[in-house]
């Protein structure tokens, strides 16, 4: 059977609006991503996931949004779970507004661990000002960034399927996940996460976009030099940072296998390299997941449609 009926926790709504179904997988590890549908006996006009923890804290939320398969139409959402999360138990909460009323899920969500490696960087005088200092224009980019990537617009609906590897030849340097401590040349320290994959390679090699999307950010940026974002689904986005030259504009919709840029050592780096990450509901998710995993399989989606027909 079909791994994902496997795993289905099905509930109706607390309101009583019968025929509103929430399936799940019941557990995902650290930097993976928490797909949840509602197939709908109703047209459904707005609904929301939200994963807290055992306080009530937000780990991830985001609104759903329709995806349509032949004449079947399902409300999806897509949750990234942070690298630094505690494994354990969690809570999914769902709330969908149709015409007639509203529906609420509540269910159980399990994150599991996995490792991640630590490594020392060693930062000279440039880079460890490039790093610290309080540039008010980089306040300014890390502020538009955000905003960027926590957008959701439902009707961004451009890719689902697997990712192609951005670079031809590489040799990949860092890793999704990496805890890494910034050694400052005045002997000073800073612990960070690292949200992406290094993927080393000569500067002009082509950068190749993921997947296909719209191109949302594409600027010349102090720490990760010269930068695109793609926009796939709502609320999932790719980033490519410290290109040497980009061949793309603000706007335009690309389709996988385009060229937006050449490899590059633009911004804070060590050597010339692309920095590959991937945000999903704003939250940094493994990106190299997807290069044999799809955003969305729709074939297990069709297998939850008709188990309960």
């Amino acid at each position: 059977m079909n791994r994902f009926i496997v795993l289905i926790l099905l509930f109706f709504a607390a309101s009583g609006l019968q025929g509103q179904h929430l399936f799940t997988e019941r557990s995902a590890k650290r930097g993976e991503i928490l797909r949840a549908y509602v197939y709908p006996s109703r047209e459904i006009v707005y609904s929301s996931f939200t994963l807290v923890d055992n306080e009530g804290k937000i780990i991830s939320h985001t609104e759903g949004f329709e995806l349509s398969l032949d004449d079947t139409s399902i409300e999806t959402a897509l949750l990234g779970i942070p690298s630094d999360i505690v494994p354990g138990k969690y809570t999914l909460k769902v709330f969908c507004e149709t015409a007639e009323g509203s529906d609420q899920f509540v269910k159980p969500f399990f994150i599991t661990d996995r490792e991640f490696i630590t490594m020392d960087i060693e930062l000279n005088s440039d880079m460890s000002n490039l790093r610290s200092s309080d540039d008010p224009q980089k306040a300014e980019q890390s502020r538009k960034l955000w905003s960027v990537i926590s957008t959701i617009d439902e009707d961004a609906i451009y890719f689902d399927d697997i990712f192609m590897k951005p670079i031809e030849s590489y040799i990949e340097t860092a890793y999704y996940g990496d805890r890494r401590n910034f050694i400052y040349s005045d002997g000073s320290h800073n612990r960070t996460l690292h949200f992406g994959s290094d993927l080393a390679a000569p500067v002009g090699e082509p950068v190749y976009a993921a997947g296909d999307g719209k191109l949302v950010l594409v600027e010349n940026r102090i720490l990760t030099g010269n930068t695109v974002i793609i926009e796939h689904l709502p609320g999932v986005y790719t980033m490519y940072y410290h290109m040497d030259s980009l061949s793309s504009e603000l706007g335009m919709v690309v389709k996988k296998g385009s060229e937006i840029g050449k490899v590059g050592a633009t911004g804070l780096v060590t050597g010339a390299h692309l920095h590959w990450e991937m945000r999903v509901s704003g939250v940094a998710v493994d990106p190299l997941l997807f290069w044999e995993n799809p955003l969305i399989d729709k074939d297990e989606i069709m297998d939850i449609i008709t188990s309960i027909h």
